[in-house]
């Protein structure tokens, strides 16, 4: 078989994985049934992951990085360089910007990154529903879905973290930063996604309104916590100008 014909299988197999994930179940699909649906014997599954258990943290850790990277392009493009060309001073609880315009400037490219994160999660929404049930059940996947919280946390192993704090040392993820970015910011994404196709269907909304109202409501609860030239960086109200 040609080194062509191995990738498109391993593709089938992934992509076949995440049809029966979603749609049976982790645990009730078996590789019989994977194999099957990708057209390939099931020990070309072995050949390429050691165990089902595999393919979902290969799903995961794609998810992850792929996300991760989305989000160091909008931090490095917007927070770092508005840091170096003096646009924006980090304070431990908020983001003080030297003008209104640069505020203005920060809010068109937070609706762009967002823009293009959401496109990204509704692409695989499939992978997010998966990961949803499983972290309602009692299973050594439980915690899959709470891997995106790595995102927000101080630790040298998140990029987004030690970039930032490399630019301006006063910032930091409180934990009720963590929480409020976890719960107000990354499981709106992750559940709008996971349940677009089902809402779509109830609403009667096209793709284009769907999207829009929901990117309309990102931009009411970004507006809630911007007071002149700053943008609070914790729950509550910002201080007033």
């Amino acid at each position: 078989m040609k080194s062509s014909d191995f990738n498109e299988a391993r593709e089938r197999i992934i992509k076949s994985s995440i049809e029966l994930f979603s749609q049976k179940g982790f645990h009730a699909t078996t590789a019989s049934e994977i194999a099957e649906a990708a057209g390939v014997t099931k020990g070309l599954i072995y050949y390429y992951f050691n165990s089902k258990e595999e393919i979902l943290s290969h799903l995961v850790d794609s998810l992850l990085r792929d996300a991760t990277t989305i989000a160091m392009d909008f931090v490095q493009a917007s927070i770092i360089q508005m840091i170096r060309d003096g646009e924006l001073d980090i304070e431990h609880d908020r983001m003080k910007f030297i003008d209104e315009d640069s505020v203005a400037r920060f809010l068109k490219r937070s609706l762009f990154y967002y823009d293009k994160i959401l496109d990204y999660l509704i692409e695989n929404r499939l992978i997010l529903r998966i990961l949803m049930h499983e972290s309602l059940k009692e299973s050594k996947h439980h915690d899959y879905l709470f891997r995106l919280l790595d995102l927000s946390r101080d630790s040298e192993d998140n990029p987004i973290f030690r970039s930032i704090s490399e630019a301006d040392s006063d910032f930091n993820y409180s934990p009720e930063m963590t929480l409020f970015k976890f719960f107000f910011s990354i499981m709106p994404l992750v559940t709008f996604a996971a349940y677009y196709d089902d809402f779509k269907k109830k609403s009667l909304m096209s793709d284009e309104e769907l999207r829009n109202s929901f990117l309309q409501s990102f931009r009411v609860v970004l507006s809630s916590l911007i007071r002149g030239t700053e943008i609070s960086l914790r729950a509550g109200n910002p201080k007033q100008s």
